[in-house]
């Protein structure tokens, strides 16, 4: 089963509509950061114009932790969370590459690891951990 369809599985083993629009949404951010304004473009491609129900989706879509938020140097991002190789829908690394303006996810279990034993977090139950780093390639 491809990764779009366990995001299609999800909605519809509990229940709730997967709409054309959502189903749109989910593959349009297959494999790739958007904005808003690049979603609602990708979107438009396909024949969907309503700017409302575009909102209606993504906020659907965090709510079920299909999709998540991310700000990346004050710019508001989506992504796919479930089933996602490199992050769940909760933890997980983003790197904002400056030189090419690229956001590159990695896995570091053995970093969420440490903080969640730190000593100044250890009176905490940790819903998620997420982090964001900025940066570009070192001159040689």
């Amino acid at each position: 089963m491809d990764l779009k369809e366990r995001y299609f599985k999800k909605i519809r083993s509990q229940n709730m509509r997967l709409t054309k629009s959502r189903k749109a949404m989910i593959e349009i951010l297959e494999n790739q950061h958007l904005t808003f304004k690049e979603i609602q473009k990708a979107l438009a491609a396909r024949g969907f114009y309503n700017v409302s129900t575009i909102y209606n989706n993504l906020e659907f879509l965090i709510s079920q932790k299909i999709v998540v938020e991310l700000y990346i140097n004050d710019t508001k991002y989506y992504d796919l969370a479930l089933g996602n190789p490199m992050h769940s829908a909760d933890s997980h690394i983003h790197i904002m590459m400056r030189d090419t303006n690229q956001i590159v996810e990695i896995n570091g279990p053995d970093i969420f690891e440490f903080l969640q034993n730190h000593p100044e977090l250890k009176d905490l139950d940790l819903d998620y951990i997420r982090i964001t780093i900025s940066g570009q390639r070192k001159k040689k």
